[in-house]
């Protein structure tokens, strides 16, 4: 099951919810702003997936309940390179990957991807959707035999907020597909483009491949303005992953990880 949520998870590469907390009118300190994230699947009752995503004032802290696990995304600056940072909380170990090599990896197999034979990952290389917004709903689809996007937006609490928003939802979408090996990020990167494009964020995703229910996945977010208590203790937790684990390279990491994945399948397969 771990396994098939994290595949789930890299295909909508991102949460939404249903509605803005009652706090949605207070100012963002410095953009910093906290969205939680349900995934379901199909008709299931039963989220597959749960995130807390916290923007603080100079990086992204993504925190995913199964299997338990923090990513850190870090924007560059003065020279640094855009990076993102992975804590396995159950081996205690970290991996750093810059930005650029995922940005390299996605060009590869976009180019693979493009010339394939599978129509979906054709798509996914270059997706062209039939788009359109109801400015006074706040409904925006996405549409193509191939893949399809209904979405509940509401408007984005500032211009700024929403470009941290952009800018992490793409490459972690990016990231995504290069840790789980799923389709090129490219729908997801078309629908981000659109949000920004209507000045909205997502609060609910529903996303169909083929047009077939069997393959809908759900994502519902709920956004707040401000950083809790509860948050600020997550992002302490982060920073002593962050000086205790064993920093290691992408590849032991990512294979490390996927034999875990294969453990829990197996143990429920018995």
């Amino acid at each position: 099951m771990a396994a098939r949520c994290a595949r789930l998870l890299s295909l909508v590469s991102f949460a939404l919810p249903l509605a803005l907390t009652a706090c949605a009118a207070l100012p963002a300190a410095g953009q910093e702003f906290h969205i939680e994230t349900t995934i379901y699947v199909g008709e299931e009752e039963e989220p597959a997936s749960h995130t807390v995503t916290l923007f603080e004032k100079s990086a992204v802290y993504e925190f995913i309940d199964k299997p338990e696990q923090v990513i850190i995304y870090r924007a560059g600056s003065e020279g640094r390179t855009s990076q993102f940072i992975l804590l396995d909380a159950e081996l205690q170990r970290r991996t750093d990957v810059d930005v650029e090599r995922v940005e390299k990896l996605m060009e590869k197999m976009n180019r693979w991807a493009s010339t394939h034979k599978d129509p979906l990952l054709k798509f996914a290389a270059a997706p062209v959707f039939d788009e359109k917004f109801n400015a006074e709903s706040g409904s925006l689809s996405l549409t193509s035999p191939e893949w399809t996007y209904r979405v509940a937006t509401i408007n984005a609490h500032d211009d700024a907020s929403l470009r941290r928003y952009h800018e992490f939802t793409d490459r972690y979408a990016s990231l995504n597909t290069m840790l789980y090996n799923s389709p090129p990020p490219g729908p997801r990167l078309a629908l981000n483009a659109a949000l920004v494009k209507h000045g909205v964020v997502p609060v609910e995703i529903h996303r169909t491949i083929g047009g077939e229910d069997k393959n809908a996945v759900r994502a519902t977010h709920l956004f707040s303005w401000r950083l809790s208590r509860d948050d600020r203790a997550r992002l302490d937790e982060a920073q002593a992953f962050l000086a205790n684990f064993q920093k290691v390279d992408n590849e032991k990491f990512i294979a490390a990880r996927a034999e875990k994945d294969k453990e829990v399948v197996r143990g429920q397969s018995r």
